[in-house]
Formats: structure tokens, sequence, C-alpha cells
């Protein structure tokens, strides 16, 4: 049972060091069992006072027991924790990559137990953040189609945390969105947006509103590819703060602004009386300001056409 006293980050890096310590030296010859236990709790006390600094020996030992084929799920999640609890430095997130993380965690990513799965994915997205060596890495490793492939996992988790990890890989990152758009990931977002899971849709459409809002070439892609009516069906008329409706109206806006559309006359009725009804509801709301401003924008960027 986990102690609430320990911190996490102390509990994972003990587990780690616990597991490394049970199966080190493996070509060693047998000890007896007395001796095999001191030798055990005197390596883990030197272990536990020396290595708590040394992030790189941490890295290697937690990708040790992830490699293995004898650590059971927790030890797995544990060492996955270890990890998450460094990459947030940019040196340590390279080290990583160098010590071979990337097969590792490509394969955790690929099958595997739900939860470790999720952890694995999250560590990707975590590793690659704003991080151009990791990027590319990742890239080089073909991490993007089995990410795409996780979109359509009936575990909507799984899914949630797929798109966090291509949004890592691809903003801001232009040889990652251009792979990205080379195996249809754009086409593999829609079924995204239609999804009932609140976290995924939204997820996808900030996503979407990210790489379009100040990249034109980007927004055509996006427009071609339908993805404009396929948000519009997701708007309605809201009067009060709603996160959905404020990440719908935001990816509009930012696939409207200067685009070719191609909507008939009616539709684009339809949605400018939509657009106007949610101002008019909501302009007095302080909560609902980012509503009001986006909504006015594709009102602009529609009205322009």
């Amino acid at each position: 049972m986990t102690d609430p006293n320990v911190p996490r980050g102390a509990l994972s890096l003990q587990n780690v060091l616990k597991y490394t310590v049970q199966h080190h030296d493996q070509n060693a010859e047998p000890k007896s069992e007395g001796a095999l236990d001191a030798d055990r709790a005197e390596f883990l006390t030197n272990a536990l006072s020396a290595m708590t600094t040394d992030v790189s020996t941490e890295l290697r030992a937690a990708l040790s027991i992830l490699n293995s084929n004898d650590a059971t799920t927790e030890e797995q999640i544990e060492s996955l924790d270890v990890i998450r609890s460094h990459i947030d430095q940019i040196d340590n997130a390279i080290s990583l990559i160098k010590l071979g993380g990337t097969a590792t965690l490509l394969r955790y990513i690929k099958d595997g137990d739900s939860e470790v799965r999720i952890s694995a994915l999250n560590t990707v997205a975590e590793v690659s953040q704003n991080n151009v060596f990791c990027q590319n890495a990742l890239i080089n490793d073909q991490f993007l189609p089995e990410l795409i492939k996780n979109l359509s996992d009936t575990n909507q988790e799984i899914v949630r945390s797929s798109l966090y990890a291509i949004s890592s890989l691809i903003r801001n990152f232009q040889p990652g969105y251009d792979e990205f758009k080379r195996i249809k990931g754009i086409t593999a977002l829609i079924p995204c947006l239609k999804s009932t899971t609140l976290s995924v849709y939204i997820k996808t459409a900030f996503l979407i509103a990210a790489l379009t809002s100040n990249d034109k070439s980007a927004r055509d892609d996006f427009v071609k590819a339908e993805v404009f009516p396929v948000l519009v069906d997701n708007l309605k008329l809201v009067e009060d703060f709603d996160i959905k409706q404020e990440t719908t109206l935001f990816a509009i806006s930012s696939l409207s602004l200067e685009s070719d559309l191609k909507l008939s006359t009616e539709k684009r009725k339809e949605i400018l009386s939509l657009l106007q009804q949610i101002i008019s509801k909501n302009k007095q709301s302080e909560n609902c300001e980012d509503i009001v401003n986006h909504a006015r924008k594709i009102v602009d960027n529609l009205s322009a056409h």
C-alpha cells in the first residue's frame, strides 16, 4: 500500500532502486540467501544516498526496468514516474533520448496495460515539448504513425494522451507538422471532433486553433480537409461560459481568417445569425469575454468574403 506520508517521487525512486537491487548482477555466482539479502540491503542504502542527485543513473535504472521482461505493471508505472519527474529539464530529456529511451517508449505506446500506455504517452508528450532535439528523434523514429493509430482507440484516455503527444511533436515544429500532414493526420483528427468525451474534443479543437491561427498554409490544409463544417456542427447557442463552445469558436475563428471556405449563402447566413445570438446573449457577461471576442472575429471574417 502506498504510504501517504512519503512523497510520490521519493516512493518511485525507492521502488526503482529496489527493483534494480533485486535484478542486478544476475550472472554473478549464487550466494546464500542471508548474504544476498545483506548485500542487497547495503547496496540499496548506498544507492539511495548516492543516486538522488544522479539523474542519469536514475534514468538508466528506470529504463532498465522498463526493458526487463520481469517488471510488473506497478514497477513499469513507477519507472515512468521517475522519468517524468526529470524530463521537464531539457538536458534531462535529451539524456533520456541518448540513453535509448525512444525505443522503450515506442514499445510501450503500442501495446500493453492501458494505464502504462497512458503514462508512456504522457512521457512522450513531456519529453518532446519545446525540445527540437527530442522532437527530431521521435519524428525520425516513427512515433507519429503510432500516435495517429491511437486516435481510434476505444479508450478515450489513450486518445486524449495521444493528442497531447501529437501536439507536443508538431506545434511550432515544422518538420513534425509536415510529417503529420503527409501521413494524413489532419483527417485522423476529424473523428476526435465527434467524440462525446469533452477532454478529447477540447484538445482536438485547441490543437487545430493553435496550428492554424498564425499559419495560413496550415489553415488552408485544414479547410481543404473539410474540418470547418465539423467544427460548425459543434457550435451551439450558449448563454453562459462553456469551455467547449469557447474552444470551438477559437478554432472556427482561426480557420475563417482569410480562408476560402466555399460556404453557400444560406449556410453563411445561418452561421452569422447564430453568432449574433451568442454575442447578444453573452456580451454583458465577464465570464464570456473570450467567447464574445471569438464570435465577433468570425463574424468579421465571414462578412469580409
